[in-house]
């Protein structure tokens, strides 16, 4: 039977806390007050055989007292099997037998005995059904009668006391009122403890609706990380020094699939991940919903790096494969990053936090990857957050200026425009390079706020200098696609335009080949839009990633600028020198305008403007300088002079 001892004198204030209802915690408080009386009676028939035994009564009455010890002791142990009807049924007619008994071996209805019948209908109400208590209330009055019966017809001696039917009538009549009032109270008792124990459910089913929803996710039913942190914590109790892993798994592009194909088909899509995840799960595994696209395996199956590397292949394999519903089916990859628990530092943040910085440069290496957490990337993160705190400090200092490199017309010389290049040099340090700062700006968003800047002053000091006498002179700004997501970049460029007075097709904002190949955040309308208003676009860096020419002609793009890379190799390289003959017929044929990065040598310049290149920029003519050394390098004449500086 469950429960403690100790709740034994708490009445039904256990049914709380063992997970019964009202009614069997009832049940089993009778039944362990009815063993309790079990055993008082016992004791009290061993005291009485005892008394027999030193002053010699009758054996028959030994024997009789011994046939009751010996029911009351089956009935006990039916008790102890969690069989109460059938103790209950023995217990109850035990009494009665043995009240029945001695009233016909002693004075009859005169035998104050006879009164036993009320406890023993009490009893009966309490513990028993209805139909039972009914039999047992006749057959109590059938013993009335009985022992009615053998005094008129003197069947049994029953001494001196006269007898008389209206003895008869009060025994039935106590026997009546007693059964009727017992019978009315406990059919009450039932009835209250009935619909007590109907809310008492309604509750308890409440209460595990809500431990299902605080510690299980909602659509796929899969433990969440309060219930993986509650499983790290007990078994690190259990077995201190057990060896434990991590792994948080992001899956790849998985908004597009929610917004292309809809959030009911991304709903099945999370559900079927999370049962190919659970197949895959040890029992010493514990698979469970971070948030969003992203789960997560608890495990104490891998101990070194290689047993966690054949894992997250297992993971990835078993998510890659097709999915789908009806005629629709899709393929998904997965970012996975993975951390081990230390003995040192058990905490479970630690090992989450360090598992999602190894996500992040999962996801960062260009997705589809995994990567196991070092101390080297807790450096990082901690280097970034700092460059974060510095750039926020950076922005309300003013501690950025634009350099600015030329981009020189190959067939004339002659400087038409400029790339402005961002430059931090904080308060009392070295300057930072851009490739440290710009990521973090993204990351943290406040690239939208630094390229605004950029913009605006890009565009004054382009006005600047067509003033100065470069009435042709264009600039050209990088812009990042947070800028884009952020959807305020119309409103920034119209802006600054309007406020330096600079024509917008003065304006190139160059855009990287990543942007034309996803349009989540409407980037293609908001070219568009600009594109209608005058601003020019390129593409930065081309020949460095997907290189479709195809996307190019969905978006107002009017030039292309070929990686430096191709521009190194042009000479030691035949493949990049007939990558960049390539690019440039295609691009001809499509109309757009060339731009060659990385010229260092008047021999590359000549070898770029044979193949058709129409501009470029290079150490050759300058490095990036600030904007008052670029005026006195361009503004007398106007013409590039080579430099090695």
């Amino acid at each position: 039977m469950t429960g403690s001892k100790s709740a034994e004198g708490s009445g039904l204030a256990m049914v709380f806390t063992d997970g019964r209802d009202v009614i069997q915690a009832l049940s089993q408080f009778n039944a362990r007050r009815v063993k309790q009386m079990i055993a008082a009676i016992n004791l009290l028939i061993v005291l009485s055989l005892i008394n027999n035994l030193v002053f010699g009564r009758g054996v028959w009455l030994s024997a009789a007292a011994m046939s009751v010890f010996a029911l009351l002791w089956i009935a006990r142990i039916f008790f102890d099997r969690d069989r109460p009807a059938i103790g209950q049924f023995l217990f109850i007619w035990t009494i009665f037998a043995s009240v029945t008994a001695i009233t016909w071996l002693g004075d009859g209805l005169r035998d104050q005995v006879i009164l036993g019948n009320v406890t023993v209908l009490v009893f009966a109400a309490m513990l028993s059904t209805p139909k039972h208590f009914l039999i047992l209330y006749l057959a109590i009055v059938a013993n009335a009668v009985a022992l009615g019966l053998a005094n008129e017809y003197h069947w049994v001696d029953f001494g001196l006391f006269p007898f008389d039917w209206s003895n008869v009538g009060d025994v039935l009549m106590l026997y009546s009122v007693t059964a009727v009032t017992i019978f009315m109270l406990a059919t009450d008792m039932r009835q209250l403890l009935a619909r007590y124990n109907g809310e008492y459910r309604k509750a308890k089913a409440s209460e595990n609706e809500i431990y299902r929803l605080a510690n299980h996710d909602a659509l796929t039913g899969l433990p969440n990380l309060f219930s993986a942190q509650k499983k790290y914590r007990d078994d690190h109790i259990r077995t201190p020094n057990a060896p434990a892993a991590l792994f948080l798994i992001g899956l790849d592009n998985f908004k597009a699939v929610n917004d292309s194909l809809g959030h009911v088909f991304g709903d099945l899509v999370l559900k079927t991940i999370a049962d190919r995840l659970q197949k895959i799960a040890g029992e010493d595994c514990i698979v469970f919903r971070v948030a969003g696209d992203v789960f997560g395996v608890l495990t104490s199956r891998p101990s070194n790096p290689e047993e966690i590397l054949a894992t997250a292949e297992r993971i990835s394999g078993k998510i890659s494969e097709p999915l789908g519903a009806g005629h629709q089916y899709i393929m998904l990859t997965c970012s996975i990053g993975a951390a081990q628990g230390s003995s040192a530092d058990p905490d479970f943040e630690t090992l989450r936090r360090e598992a999602d910085i190894a996500l992040y440069r999962a996801k960062g290496a260009g997705r589809n990857a995994f990567k196991l957490f070092d101390e080297s990337m807790n450096s990082q993160a901690i280097a970034s957050i700092s460059m974060a705190a510095k750039l926020k400090t950076a922005i309300e200092k003013r501690e950025f200026q634009i350099y600015l490199q030329p981009k020189v017309e190959l067939d004339t010389g002659r400087i038409k425009g400029a790339e402005a290049l961002l430059r931090w040099f904080p308060e009392g340090e070295p300057p930072v390079r851009p490739d440290d700062f710009i990521p973090v700006a993204e990351n943290t968003g406040m690239i939208v706020e630094i390229g605004e800047w950029v913009i605006q002053q890009a565009c004054m000091e382009c006005k600047r200098i067509q003033t100065l006498g470069l009435a042709d002179f264009a600039i050209a700004v990088n812009v990042s696609a947070v800028q884009f997501k952020r959807g305020n970049l119309e409103h920034v460029v119209l802006d600054a335009l309007y406020v330096s007075d600079l024509s917008p097709q003065c304006l190139e904002l160059e855009l990287t080949e990543s942007m034309l190949l996803e349009d989540e955040y409407d980037i293609r309308g908001q070219i568009s839009r600009l594109a209608a208003k005058g601003v020019k676009f390129s593409v930065d860096d081309f020949g460095k990633g997907y290189s479709n020419l195809g996307n190019l002609s969905r978006f107002e793009v009017s030039t292309l600028k070929i990686d430096q890379s191709f521009v190194f190799g042009m000479f030691d390289n035949p493949q990049s020198a007939a990558l960049v003959e390539a690019i440039v017929r295609m691009a001809k044929a499509l109309g757009l305008n060339i731009v060659a990065e990385g010229v260092e040598t008047q021999r590359a310049a000549n070898m770029l403007g044979l193949h058709g290149v129409d501009y470029a920029q290079g150490y050759f003519w300058s490095r990036p300088i600030d904007v008052e050394a670029f005026i006195a390098y361009a503004v007398p004449d106007g013409v590039a002079k080579a430099s090695r500086a």
